[in-house]
């Protein structure tokens, strides 16, 4: 073989392994293209899953704050009632001394019963003593203090009264403006599960969830606290969120394990695949 086949021939296998170190290398840039992507696809999962984390905390911090104003008005409340149980005692013992005073007049008065209640012996009108007068007058004074006070039939009456008829947009209008105008009524807990019950039976589960959770996050001391966790997580069972259904319903079981309430989760529980 000449000098000159052999350059060619030693030429042509070095293209040839320079052409399979481009192929090489171009299949290194693809797998770490690929690893690339891949790296990206789940920043981006981490991501997603940072900000409802981040979403979450909010949540319990805002919930926090309103437990903690929630509390602070339960305690503003209760010296009210305090304030309020003295000036009844107070009252009670001004009427107890009033009624004393009119048993000692009574029992120290002269005045002698005749035929005519409004005549004594002598045929003339009977005069009553002034210091009788006065402390009748203070008992009677302080009575009228103590009278119960006539019941009020406000918009949250009004709308449990539309809600028993079945006219539910009356109803939650009602709810809405009693809310609005009575944000420390101790009842308010209660229109929020009613709203959620109305939404419920319309089968707005989106909007009976934002009812159901007020209760559940600004009110854990409300009567009906284990009532709006079984039914928002019922909500979500029925939108198709069994993650967080199963989260409710499992704090349900949690929380108040000896109740129908907890049966019931029980039962929604395992329906739950």
């Amino acid at each position: 073989m000449s000098s000159t086949s052999v350059f060619a021939a030693s030429g042509n296998l070095q293209i040839v392994k320079n052409q399979q170190r481009i192929e090489d290398l171009r299949a290194s840039q693809a797998s770490l293209t690929a690893r690339y992507e891949g790296m990206l696809s789940k920043i981006a999962r981490l991501t997603g899953r940072f900000d409802e984390f981040k979403h979450f905390n909010d949540k319990i911090t805002s919930s926090v704050d309103e437990n903690r104003n929630g509390i602070n008005r339960l305690s503003a409340n209760l010296a009210n009632l305090t304030n309020t149980v003295k000036q009844l005692a107070n009252k009670i013992k001004a009427l107890e001394s009033g009624i004393n005073k009119l048993q000692l007049l009574f029992q120290s008065s002269q005045i002698k019963p005749t035929s005519s209640p409004e005549k004594n012996l002598s045929g003339g009108p009977t005069k009553i003593p002034s210091k009788l007068l006065e402390a009748s007058n203070i008992a009677k004074a302080e009575a009228a203090k103590n009278k119960p006070a006539p019941v009020i039939i406000d918009n949250y009456t009004r709308a449990v009264g539309f809600l028993k008829k079945g006219e539910y947009k009356k109803s939650l209008d009602l709810f809405d403006k009693f809310i609005k105008d009575n944000p420390d009524d101790k009842r308010i807990d209660l229109a929020y599960f009613n709203k959620g019950e109305i939404y419920f039976s319309l089968k707005q589960y989106d909007s009976a969830i934002i009812a159901y959770d007020q209760i559940v996050t600004r009110f854990p001391r409300s009567e009906k606290i284990a009532d709006a966790m079984l039914k928002e997580g019922i909500c979500f069972l029925k939108l198709g969120d069994s993650i967080d259904a199963k989260y409710l319903l499992e704090k349900v079981v949690k929380g108040f394990p000896e109740s129908k309430q907890a049966k019931s989760a029980k039962n929604y529980l395992s329906k739950i695949k």
